[in-house]
């Protein structure tokens, strides 16, 4: 996991590329809380100054690609509130060719973990919840450098073997930070012959440890943030 840096509150350029745009209102929910479960608002820190989910769970920042010489480089980044704008948290990117496929990825996990296993892998024991009373994912997303990412559902430890090949969505963005909702009978397990293990949406969403936002685009370079990501009934 990459070190988070502390939140900045001064204004400054966050990458070279076309510049996310950031002077759109943030969307205003009519939701109750019964109706509506905040799962990050990046507002919460842990006591080294590192953004957690709305209840404790860690952020992580992870880059994977078919070629080993060629490994994409993510730079994680803190936004300060810039009214009307609250906090928001995001990273840079650089995924090179030659690649078959390589991915950036911002994991966040839902609940307080349980520390890590004593393994090679220093695997994250995470806990799981059921989310299937919600209908819909909402965010606010925005990315430069690409026209889409990949969303997906996760869940991790907990009974539910996908094989890595978890239910997800791939959606349009574009450089502004803008709401989006997606309801979860639109994630769908990944289609093919290497998928060996079969999931649905509804059997994740009962056990689900983390949400996934990755970029998946090969070769590209540019910047994603996100902000305000809740379940929705």
């Amino acid at each position: 996991m990459k070190a988070m840096p502390r939140p900045s509150h001064s204004k400054r350029k966050a990458t070279p590329m076309k510049p996310i745009l950031f002077a759109l209102l943030p969307l205003v929910f009519a939701q109750d809380a019964a109706s509506r479960l905040i799962y990050a608002d990046f507002e919460q820190l842990d006591k080294d100054k590192r953004p957690m989910s709305a209840r404790s769970g860690k952020i992580l920042f992870e880059s994977n690609a078919q070629n080993p010489a060629g490994k994409p480089v993510i730079a994680p980044k803190m936004l300060g509130p810039q009214a009307p704008l609250t906090q928001r948290i995001g990273f840079e990117f650089n995924i090179p060719e030659p690649n078959a496929w390589a991915e950036t990825s911002m994991k966040i996990v839902g609940l307080k973990d349980k520390g890590y296993l004593d393994d090679w892998a220093h695997t994250l024991i995470v806990k799981s919840e059921d989310m299937s009373s919600y209908g819909a994912l909402s965010l606010e997303i925005g990315a430069s450098g690409v026209s889409q990412v990949r969303i997906r559902l996760v869940s991790e430890g907990n009974g539910v073997d996908a094989g890595g090949a978890f239910p997800e969505i791939f959606l349009p963005v574009n450089n502004q930070l803008k709401p989006y909702r997606v309801p979860l009978a639109d994630f769908k397990q990944p289609a093919g012959n290497r998928v060996k293990k079969k999931v649905t949406a509804e059997q994740v969403v009962k056990k689900l440890t983390a949400i996934q936002i990755s970029v998946t685009q090969v070769p590209s370079k540019g910047f994603l943030v996100v902000d305000n990501i809740a379940f929705e009934k």
